[in-house]
């Protein structure tokens, strides 16, 4: 039984309390860099509307990357496909379906993509930390049965109780840390999307290394996650970036 919020008129599950909490965080973050560095995209309608899309492209994406991931599961219980409030949110679907769309709506806009990148990373970032604890409310994105000395006596996201490595909690102290990280590089003014491109690498890699210990079920590549595929194409992305950083710079210079 996953824990819920009594509203009077509906039980909310806790879970899905946490993770709307994390995206307005998010959203406040993303929103506070914005008026600093770009008046024009911090204009309420201009960032509300953008907000909107962004949001509703990076739910569809993440429930639909979800469900994705666990086909077999959901094959057999449709009913539960349209219900992410009994967990299932892959934050992976939600970056790519945010990010296609965040593109979209800036070049529609005349905006400038870096800047809406880099107040998009700090929302993400700090989301993330806020929704990891939604995940370890949930029992969900549980980590592996171990006899590690750091093991946790934690359920799964079926109850069921055993010694597993306190993937969430690292996962929370990651994504707070690289929250605090972030903010702290934002105040020297870097290049426009400079910070997106380090939450892309950092984000990618860790997660990377992580899903060795992450004991919920997903589909495989080979010995690889499919988490782990998406975690290694988005570093790829994140390094390509970097390369046309100096590429250009090089050539500025020559």
């Amino acid at each position: 039984m996953h824990p819920t919020i009594d509203l009077n008129l509906f039980e909310l599950p806790v879970y899905t309390a946490l993770v709307m909490l994390g995206a307005g965080l998010g959203l406040f973050a993303a929103y506070t860099f914005l008026r600093v560095r770009s008046r024009r995209a911090a204009s309420l309608p201009v960032f509300l509307d953008g907000a909107l899309i962004v949001f509703a492209a990076g739910w569809v994406g993440a429930r639909a990357y979800h469900v994705a991931m666990h086909w077999d599961y959901y094959a057999a219980r449709p009913e539960e496909i349209a219900q992410p409030g009994l967990g299932g949110l892959g934050i992976r679907g939600a970056f790519i379906a945010g990010f296609i769309a965040l593109a979209i709506y800036a070049r529609a806009r005349g905006l400038r993509f870096g800047k809406l990148a880099d107040a998009a990373a700090l929302g993400l970032a700090l989301g993330q930390a806020v929704g990891w604890v939604g995940a370890l409310v949930q029992g969900a994105n549980y980590g592996v049965v171990s006899d590690s000395l750091i093991a946790l006596d934690q359920p799964d996201l079926y109850g069921l109780i055993a010694p597993r490595f306190p993937l969430q909690h690292v996962e929370i102290v990651l994504f707070a840390s690289l929250f605090v990280g972030l903010f702290v590089l934002a105040l020297q003014k870097p290049r426009a999307g400079t910070l997106f491109l380090v939450y892309l690498l950092v984000a990618s890699a860790a997660n990377f290394a992580l899903g060795f210990q992450r004991g919920d079920e997903t589909a495989f590549v080979g010995a690889l996650r499919a988490d782990q595929v998406a975690d290694v194409a988005l570093g790829i992305l994140a390094l390509a970036g970097w390369v046309r950083w100096a590429v250009q710079r090089e050539g500025n210079v020559g």
